[in-house]
C-alpha cells in the first residue's frame, strides 16, 4: 500500500494520532491533504508560525485556534478544540516527542480526538516513540520516490527549462536522457531530486556527470554514508583473479545489483555487538540482519591480512558494474543522543534501498572473521573469500602495475626471475609493493633501497597470518585459485647428521 492509501485507511478507522516519517515534510503535507475530503478542515503547526490553515475555511479555523508560537506543550489545547473530522499536521514532532510535558499532552488527546474522527499527524524524519505511545500511535513511513515519480520530476524540470530557455524540448528530453537522469537521482527525496536536476541544466541540456556528483553530495549528508569516487576497475588490481572474475559475473549476471554497499572492517563494529551494554551494537546487528533478510540482499565477506586487496576489490566492484559503491560506516552512523544511532542507521538503509531500487550487493571486509556472529555471516550468501599473501606470479603483476603508475617501469627491468632492480619481496602484500614504489618515487632512489624502509606484515604479524590461514583452510573460498583455500604447510629440513658406528 502507498502512503496515501495507508493514510486513508487510518482516517476511516478514526485513528487519533498518526506518525509520518518523511524526508520531505512539505511535499508530504500536500500529498496527504489531497487524500483528505474537501470538506475536512486541514491545519498545520510549526515552531515559528504556529497554526496555519490549508484552504480558506481552514484559515478561519486556524485563526480561531490562535498562533501558539514557540509553545508545543500547550498547542494541544487548541488541537482539542478543532472541529470534527479535522486534521492537524504537527512539524518537527521528533524534537519534542520524548519530553514529558509533550508526551502527556499526546496521551490526553488520544480519546478526545478519536470520538469525532479528528487526527493529529506527527511529522519528522524519524519518530522514536516512548513506551506510553507505542500502542496508541500508528507510524506511516514514506519511502523515497520511486522511478516513476522521479521520471515525472525530471521531465517536468526539462520542460520548464526548455520553455524558459527557448530550446526545443525534443533535443534535451528523450527517454534515454530521462532514464539516465532517474538512475542518477535515485535515492534522493523529491525536492532534492528536483533541485539537483535544476542545478545540472545547461544550454546543452542535462549534465549527467554533474547530476551524479550532486547526488553523491546529497547522499553523503546522511550520517554513515559515503560514495566512493575512485575510478579504478579490476584491471588496475594485480592478482586475486578468481574473486575478480566472480564479482564481475555477479555484476553482469541475472539479478544485477544497482549499487554496491561496502562495509570495511565489519568486525570492529559488530564483532562485540552482543556484549555492547549500550544496546547500540545489538540494534545495528539486528537491523542489518533484518534488512538483508527482508530485501534478499546478496553479499560476500573478504577475509585476509591487511593490504591483501580486500578493500580495493570492494571499492572497484561498483565501477566494474557501472553502479555506485556506497561505503557504510557503522561507527559514523552512531549518534550521541538516545535513539539517534538507531534512527540514523535506519535512515541510511532507507537511502541505500532507494539508490539501489531494492537490489544491492553487500561486500564486507574483515581481518578476523571469528569475531563475527554466525547469523551475520550467514546473510552473506555469495560466500567468504580468503585473500592470502600474493604468490610469485601475483607479485610480478602487482609490481608491473605500480611501476607503471609511478613512471618507474622504464627505470627498471622488473625481472622477477633474476631479482634485478627488485628488493627481496617474499611475503609482501600488494599494499607494501605500492609503498615501495611510492618511496622510490619520492626519494628518487632504487627499488632495492626503498625496500629497506618496508617491514612487511608477513614479518610483523606472522602469527596472526598463520592463524588466519589455519582458520580459512578448507573452509573459505580462495580469492586467487579456484575452489576452497588450501593451507600450504611449511616444512623444515631435518636437524642433525647421519652417522655410522663402527
Amino acid at each position: 500500500m502507498t502512503l496515501t492509501e495507508r493514510f486513508k485507511a487510518a482516517r476511516r478507522a478514526a485513528v487519533p494520532i498518526v506518525g509520518v516519517t518523511t524526508p520531505d515534510p512539505a511535499a508530504t503535507v500536500i500529498e496527504l491533504c489531497a487524500a483528505c475530503k474537501k470538506s475536512d478542515i486541514k491545519v498545520q503547526w510549526d515552531f515559528v508560525r504556529g497554526f496555519q490553515g490549508i484552504g480558506d475555511e481552514s484559515r478561519t479555523v486556524a485563526a480561531e485556534m490562535g498562533e501558539a508560537q514557540n509553545d508545543p506543550y500547550t498547542a494541544y489545547q487548541s488541537i482539542a478544540k478543532m472541529p470534527a473530522k479535522a486534521v492537524c499536521f504537527f512539524h518537527l514532532a521528533h524534537k519534542f516527542i520524548s519530553d514529558p510535558p509533550f508526551l502527556q499532552s499526546l496521551v490526553n488527546l488520544r480519546d478526545t480526538l478519536k470520538a469525532d474522527g479528528r487526527t493529529l499527524i506527527l511529522m519528522g524524519p524519524a519518530l522514536d516513540l516512548a513506551a506510553e505511545l507505542q500502542h496508541d500511535v500508528v507510524i506511516l513511513d514514506e519511502p523515497l520516490p520511486g522511478e516513476e515519480q522521479l521520471a515525472k520530476i525530471v521531465a517536468t524540470q526539462l520542460k520548464t527549462f526548455a520553455d524558459q530557455a527557448d530550446i526545443e524540448l525534443a533535443k534535451i528530453c528523450t527517454d534515454e536522457i530521462v532514464g539516465k537522469a532517474v538512475e542518477a537521482v535515485r535515492g534522493l527525496s523529491a525536492f532534492a531530486a528536483e533541485q539537483v536536476v535544476c542545478m545540472s541544466l545547461t544550454k546543452k541540456g542535462l549534465d549527467i556527470d554533474a547530476l551524479w556528483e550532486r547526488k553523491r553530495q546529497q547522499i553523503e549528508q546522511t550520517p554513515g554514508l559515503k560514495v566512493y569516487r575512485g575510478g579504478d576497475k579490476f584491471d588496475a588490481i594485480g592478482g586475486v583473479a578468481v574473486v575478480k572474475s566472480f564479482v564481475s559475473r555477479v555484476m553482469q549476471g541475472a539479478g544485477r545489483p544497482n549499487a554496491v554497499v561496502f562495509v570495511d572492517e565489519i568486525e570492529k563494529s559488530l564483532g562485540g555487538a552482543k556484549g555492547d551494554l549500550s544496546g547500540v551494537g545489538q540494534d545495528q546487528l539486528g537491523c542489518l540482519l533484518s534488512y538483508m533478510q527482508d530485501h534478499g540482499a546478496a553479499g560476500m565477506i573478504f577475509v585476509g591480512p591487511p593490504g591483501a586487496a580486500k578493500s580495493a576489490i570492494a571499492k572497484a566492484a561498483g565501477n566494474e558494474g557501472g553502479v555506485p559503491t556506497i561505503q557504510l560506516d557503522l561507527g559514523a552512523a552512531k549518534g550521541s543522543l538516545v535513539g539517534q544511532s538507531e534512527q540514523q542507521l535506519r535512515q541510511a538503509l532507507k537511502v541505500i534501498t532507494a539508490v539501489s531500487n531494492g537490489k544491492s550487493l553487500w561486500i564486507a571486509t574483515c581481518n578476523s572473521i571469528g569475531e563475527l556472529p554466525p547469523e551475520l555471516r550467514r546473510r552473506f550468501t555469495l560466500g567468504t573469500f580468503f585473500f592470502d599473501l600474493p604468490d610469485k606470479d601475483e607479485r610480478y603483476a602487482i609490481w608491473s602495475l605500480w611501476l607503471s603508475r609511478y613512471g618507474l617501469l622504464h627505470k627498471s627491468t622488473c625481472d622477477f626471475d633474476t631479482g634485478e632492480d627488485l628488493p627481496h619481496d617474499e611475503g609482501w602484500t600488494g599494499a607494501e609493493i605500492r609503498q615501495c614504489c611510492d618511496i622510490a618515487w619520492r626519494l628518487r632512489c632504487t627499488l632495492k633501497e626503498a625496500g629497506n624502509f618496508i617491514v612487511p606484515v608477513a614479518r610483523s604479524a606472522s602469527d596472526a597470518i598463520e592463524r588466519l590461514r589455519a582458520q580459512a583452510d578448507g573452509r573459505f573460498l580462495s580469492a586467487s585459485h579456484p575452489g576452497v583455500f588450501k593451507r600450504v604447510q611449511q616444512t623444515t629440513a631435518p636437524v642433525g647428521r647421519a652417522m655410522e658406528v663402527e
